[in-house]
């Protein structure tokens, strides 16, 4: 198993409208919403060379910054079971697909509490056009 790309970055932010406003300035462009448009994606367009940003409107006692880092893999669930024979790696719930973003996907800590994701595209997902 190994990380194929950066599937996508999420990120807790302070004020929602602004920060969509300020990606938009670098070309990214709003791919959907979900959460009652509490959480927005973002990408860049390019299908061949994508990049993938989740914004989060802050909640209480939420501490703002990186939420996740996701990583693309071939197959979440064989990647999973291919680093707890290793050992040494809790994760927080058996690999399933997530409706809204349509990813496959796997949740674990790294030494420093960093949420780390596993994820493969597997659907179309549900989430919203945003406009």
């Amino acid at each position: 198993m190994k990380f194929v790309g950066v599937d996508h970055i999420d990120m807790i932010v302070k004020d929602l409208s602004k920060s969509i406003e300020y990606y938009r300035k670098f070309g990214m462009q709003v791919e959907g919403t979900v959460d009652n448009g509490k959480t927005v994606f973002l990408w860049n367009g390019d299908s061949d060379r994508p990049v993938r940003i989740e914004l989060h409107q802050q909640r209480e006692g939420e501490t703002l910054g990186i939420d996740h880092l996701s990583f693309e893999v071939d197959d979440p669930v064989q990647a999973q079971k291919e680093v707890e024979f290793l050992g040494g790696v809790d994760f927080l719930f058996e690999p399933f697909e997530n409706e809204q973003s349509g990813r496959t996907i796997s949740n674990s800590y790294d030494p420093d509490g960093v949420q780390i994701q596993m994820a493969r595209q597997t659907g179309t997902g549900t989430y919203k056009n945003w406009e």
